[in-house]
């Protein structure tokens, strides 16, 4: 079954109306159609997943005076730089003064490198994908709808996969089509949307 978009318009309208009164205090800045998912995020959910990607980072390039200091999640993170360091240069995983000099020289490398979170390229590619929004999925396309998983996941995915794009699969004409009607409708009006609003689809990364 081809791609149907007339199929496709009214049920991704009804899902954004159906999503709409439950985000009211939220403001949009983009929808995208991520594989066969209808994805939004918002301003208010992007900031607090910056905070989080920022705090992490500075978790994990913090400096450590001892080793009891040490969280689950450090030691974690820290297991392929030690396991690396043993085998290439040595380092007695039994004496603790040398595994926090690993360790603390590693996170002064990457503070040094500064976190890519601070800086715009790294804020606007965060922003951008799909996969870090708070609302990727909050509805599915699939064969009822109008949409053929078959020709997205046995010929738009596998040739978009052996050369980084495929612009001219049924999947990726049906859904230009259905991104740009959606954007010339009033798909999008149950919802506050910032002036810079975007309408787009993306190619899932696997």
């Amino acid at each position: 079954m081809p791609f149907d978009v007339d199929k496709l318009l009214p049920y991704c309208r009804e899902r954004i109306a159906q999503f709409a009164p439950d985000h009211s205090s939220e403001t949009f800045y983009a929808f995208a159609i991520d594989a066969n998912m209808l994805c939004l995020n918002s301003v208010e959910e992007f900031a607090k997943t910056l905070h989080k990607y920022q705090s992490r980072w500075d978790r994990r390039t913090r400096s450590i005076t001892a080793i009891a200091d040490l969280t689950d999640e450090d030691l974690r993170n820290e297991k392929f730089r030690l396991d690396l360091a043993e085998s290439c240069k040595g380092l007695d995983r039994s004496n603790p003064d040398a595994v926090l000099a690993e360790i603390n020289e590693g996170r002064s490398r990457m503070r040094s490198e500064g976190c890519e979170y601070r800086i715009a390229e790294g804020i606007r590619s965060l922003r951008e994908n799909t996969g870090d929004w708070a609302y990727q999925g909050f509805a599915d396309m699939d064969e009822d709808h109008g949409f053929d998983r078959d020709l997205y996941f046995n010929v738009h995915y596998y040739e978009s996969s052996a050369d980084g794009g495929a612009p001219h699969t049924q999947y990726a004409i049906a859904m230009t089509e259905l991104v740009e009607r959606l954007r010339s409708s009033d798909a999008f009006k149950p919802l506050q949307l910032t002036d810079d609003f975007t309408v787009s689809w993306v190619d899932h990364n696997y």
